[in-house]
């Protein structure tokens, strides 16, 4: 009976753990491993069909005013299901596949196949869906971010692309990242960056980057925009604002927002691939 009683107690101390945190407005960390992700699946997402299965690091609703990026998850689609076609108004919504094969569609009636390295994007204004009708399960990274000041009506007359495969996205490499801090070459490959960007648009950069064995991004600080740096592959060593080392894989999530800093560093043999997405609000300012 004791065995009994130590393994309920045991097994309702991790559900505790692993239990998802209040879904009310507060401020968030700056780095979530695999096991600090917590669970939330939705049904019928976007009026689709099946489950959406998500690990989050935070969602839209724990956000603050202040904060651009509303939410980072790790999303998967079951063979057959789908998040049906829905628009946006005064968001930004990216799906960044990182395994399986789907069907991703615009409002416009464009549809393109989508794999692993393919980046999507819905901005203020535009619409999109995404369906596995693949055999494998379909895993995407699923960012969203605030944008109050989209004018609707300009961005209708000037629509941005929305979807940007792999072999069409451009390299870009910099050598001592973070401010000259940096060791060695950050390799990147990217959809658009921040010198593209316009006030209309709140995701300002989206890229695949490469830290080989001994290359780092030196610790550097953020003012006016979130920066979020999520690990698809390989290990590495994440640095806030505190000034602690944090051992970093697959799945885990970083962000440094205004007044914050960061840095990471691969000490490892395996390349260290992550999404580096930039993000600001420029109606914030005007909405206070």
């Amino acid at each position: 009976a004791a065995l009994v009683l130590a393994l309920v107690v045991s097994l309702a101390l991790c559900a505790a753990a692993f239990a998802a945190p209040r879904l009310e407005p507060q401020k968030h960390g700056q780095c979530w491993t695999e096991d600090q992700l917590f669970a939330l699946d939705k049904e019928g997402a976007g009026g689709g069909m099946g489950t959406l299965h998500g690990r989050f690091a935070f969602r839209r609703e724990q956000a603050l005013p202040g904060d651009a990026i509303r939410e980072i998850g790790w999303m998967t689609l079951k063979p057959g299901a789908f998040i049906g076609l829905h628009s946006h108004k005064n968001n930004e919504d990216a799906y960044l596949i990182v395994s399986g094969k789907g069907i991703f569609t615009d409002g416009e009636g464009n549809a393109w196949v989508v794999g692993p390295g393919d980046m999507t994007l819905a901005r203020p204004g535009q619409s999109h869906g995404l369906a596995n009708l693949y055999k494998e399960d379909l895993v995407f990274l699923d960012i969203i971010a605030q944008n109050d000041a989209a004018d609707l009506e300009a961005l209708a007359k000037n629509p941005t692309g929305q979807c940007f495969q792999l072999k069409d996205l451009f390299d870009k490499n910099v050598e001592k990242a973070g401010a000259g801090k940096g060791t060695g070459v950050l390799y990147g490959k990217f959809a658009f960056r921040r010198e593209q960007a316009t006030d209309d648009q709140a995701i300002k950069e989206i890229g695949l980057m490469t830290l080989k064995k001994g290359a780092s991004i030196g610790l550097h600080s953020h003012a006016d925009n979130d920066d979020t740096y999520i690990v698809i592959a390989g290990t590495g060593v994440f640095t806030g604002s505190d000034g602690k080392e944090i051992q970093v894989g697959p799945k885990s999530v970083t962000i440094a927002g205004p007044g914050e800093s960061h840095a990471l560093r691969n000490d490892n043999d395996q390349d260290l691939v992550f999404i580096d997405l930039i993000a600001k609000n420029h109606g914030l300012k005007t909405a206070q």
